[in-house]
């Protein structure tokens, strides 16, 4: 009779396969935090594009100025906030309580974000122009009726982005927002980062 010997991995063909897997990995590391870079910062520059899109869709609806502000320090590695609210008067976007009377609401809905809703804390990521300031919709065709500084609302940068993550790590990507005179906004990639964003315009 016959036994059959039992077949299996010796421990050398382990080990081989366990260095080889080390190195596909180091070398996809990169690869792969590139990605999740690019996801980041693009999903970032929509969320806002979007929040300030919804606010002007939202002033020609309801026939209401609609006044959208921005508080953060100029810089790397600051907070910052962004709110809307309808009327003439700024809201506070630092404020939390929705029974407040400066809370940032449209429509009875809250209507602001934090660095935090999108950006991990004391990544470097968003720099505004200038660090804080307001908007206002007009509420017949929703254009920018009044700001506190007019240089934003020419088609120069209004936000700028880049996928920094932290001090002394490689800027790969950069996005502009820009917002023009009749209340359209824009997402354009800079040509000095070291990859483009085809999905953009050039800047």
């Amino acid at each position: 009779m016959k036994l059959r010997t039992s077949e299996g991995f010796t421990i050398l063909e382990l080990m081989v396969t366990v260095v080889v897997l080390a190195i596909v990995m180091a070398l996809a590391a990169p690869s792969f935090s590139s990605f999740v870079e690019k996801r980041a910062l693009t999903a970032a520059a929509e969320e806002i594009t979007r929040f300030v899109e919804i606010g002007r869709s939202s002033a020609i609806k309801r026939n209401l100025p609609v006044r959208m502000m921005w508080d953060g320090s100029s810089g790397h590695s600051n907070d910052f906030c962004i709110g809307m609210s309808e009327g003439t008067a700024s809201c506070d976007c630092w404020e939390t309580n929705p029974a407040a009377a400066d809370f940032c609401a449209v429509d009875g809905m809250a209507y602001r974000m934090e660095k935090t809703d999108f950006v991990r804390i004391n990544s470097e990521f968003l720099h505004f122009k200038p660090a804080d300031g307001w908007f206002q919709f007009d509420p017949v065709q929703g254009h920018v009726a009044r700001s506190s500084d007019s240089e934003v609302i020419d088609g120069d940068w209004l936000f700028y982005m880049h996928s920094d993550e932290g001090s002394g790590s490689t800027r790969l990507y950069g996005l502009e927002i820009k917002l023009w005179a009749t209340g359209k906004t824009e997402i354009c990639y800079q040509n000095n980062r070291k990859i483009p964003l085809a999905t953009y315009p050039l800047c």
